[in-house]
């Protein structure tokens, strides 16, 4: 039945896309030729009567913002669709033996690239903690890359929006350890924190505390669908104005432990 009911909605999905993109592609071009429209009647103005001129512009003025308004919605409308769509991806295969320790290390990189800027003009401290060897798990390395940059991300929204109102030192870290059969990593960041009321929501699908046309609300569900397949958890813990911590514990096979602790019983 789920399998059916995946079926239908993806079916859903794909009937409604098509329609929804030709509402955003039409209302944006409509807009294009209501700006050159107004800007034939602006170079008529000295033949026209003053208040039908004056009307003329506040009517086109009018059907200007409904215009945005419809492609506004009609992109809210698709980010929400592609949101679904994504839900309904299979995300259970393509697990390797991998190491933990390097896949951070390109997120660590990859974030210091993508957010060049707000790191520059907010003073962002971006601090990494990775131990030199390997922490080596059976997981999906693309899948999981995708989930810590999503939750990074988070972390660098709540600090600059904090930022941007306040003076201090925003501060994004994210640290790795193992012990014994679990890697543990934990993202922290001191910006504006999430609310107690709503902190138990936070990883439902399509639930946000961002602005509608910023995000559709799935990330924090969907890294928590990825690191539950993984067979591991997701804790958050928060306070408004003050912080957000994130842990991930993910297991480490039974067998890489022993061998690994073999290894320091060896060395001893």
């Amino acid at each position: 039945r789920m399998a059916t009911a995946g079926k239908l909605t993806q079916g859903l999905i794909d009937r409604i896309l098509n329609p929804m993109n030709y509402i955003n592609n039409f209302s944006k071009l409509s807009c294009g030729l209501l700006k050159d429209l107004k800007a034939n009647i602006e170079d008529e103005e000295e033949h026209m009567d003053k208040e039908k001129f004056e009307d003329t512009l506040d009517v086109l003025e009018m059907l200007s913002q409904n215009l945005e308004k419809v492609e506004q919605h009609g992109l809210n409308t698709t980010r929400t669709l592609k949101a679904m769509e994504e839900i309904l991806k299979d995300r259970t295969g393509g697990k390797i033996s991998m190491d933990l320790c390097s896949i951070l290390k390109q997120d660590e990189e990859m974030l210091h690239n993508y957010f060049k800027e707000k790191i520059s003009t907010y003073n962002i401290q971006v601090l990494f903690s990775i131990p030199e060897a390997s922490v080596t798990i059976n997981g999906n390395p693309e899948l999981l890359s995708m989930t810590m940059m999503s939750i990074l991300g988070n972390a660098m929204y709540a600090v600059e929006k904090k930022a941007a109102r306040t003076q201090y030192t925003p501060e994004v870290t994210l640290t790795l350890t193992q012990a014994g059969t679990q890697a543990t990593v934990t993202i922290r960041d001191n910006g504006i924190g999430i609310e107690s009321g709503i902190i138990d929501k936070i990883c439902d699908p399509f639930f946000t505390t961002k602005p509608t046309g910023e995000a559709a609300g799935i990330g924090l569900y969907l890294s928590h669908e990825v690191i539950q397949d993984h067979g591991g958890d997701i804790q958050i813990e928060s306070e408004k104005d003050n912080y957000t911590t994130i842990t991930i514990t993910i297991p480490i096979p039974i067998i890489i432990a022993h061998f690994f602790f073999f290894i320091l019983l060896s060395s001893q």
